[in-house]
């Protein structure tokens, strides 16, 4: 009787654990392709990245030599690739937008251009597609790369 029992448990365990491994796994290698993805796309356009993260549903690279910002979809990152000279760019901030207190309906960086603002949304609470991320941590992404861009905007 104790031998079946605890045959039981760990076969329930395997059963829910193999979901959630194959979850993480597919996620993760979801990313990589795209961060491979866009790296291909900005050599070609001359840009090589050093940093590249994916925040949500926004891939974000720069290159720190020729001071370009690339950012894109995941979900078309072909399509959606665009580049940004940061010696354009005037100033650089995080952007939220507050429910209440403790909700937030879009996260970002606004970028100020001298032709007009761009904004890259790292979360935004009324896209479909977009998979669940917790608002706060990619606020927290947002003012990293804040940080990282800040060095790079033309002293003006």
């Amino acid at each position: 009787m104790e031998f079946s029992s605890t045959l039981v448990g760990i076969i329930i365990t395997v059963v829910m654990l193999v979901p959630v491994i194959f979850l993480i796994m597919n996620s993760s290698g979801t990313d990589s392709k795209v961060k491979k993805s866009v790296t291909k796309l900005s050599q070609s356009n001359g840009i090589n990245l050093k940093t590249i993260d994916v925040i949500g549903n926004c891939v974000i690279g720069i290159d720190e030599v020729s001071k370009k910002l690339v950012y894109t979809s995941k979900r078309n990152p072909s399509a959606d690739l665009k580049i940004v000279n940061m010696e354009d760019v005037k100033d650089c901030r995080v952007k939220s937008i507050k429910q209440t207190d403790k909700t937030l309906d879009w996260v970002g960086i606004e970028l100020v251009e001298k032709t007009g603002r761009r904004q890259i949304p790292f979360y935004n609470e009324h896209d479909e597609n977009e998979l669940s991320n917790d608002p706060f941590v990619c606020l927290q992404d947002a003012k990293r790369w804040e940080n990282t861009l800040r060095p790079l905007l033309k002293a003006s």
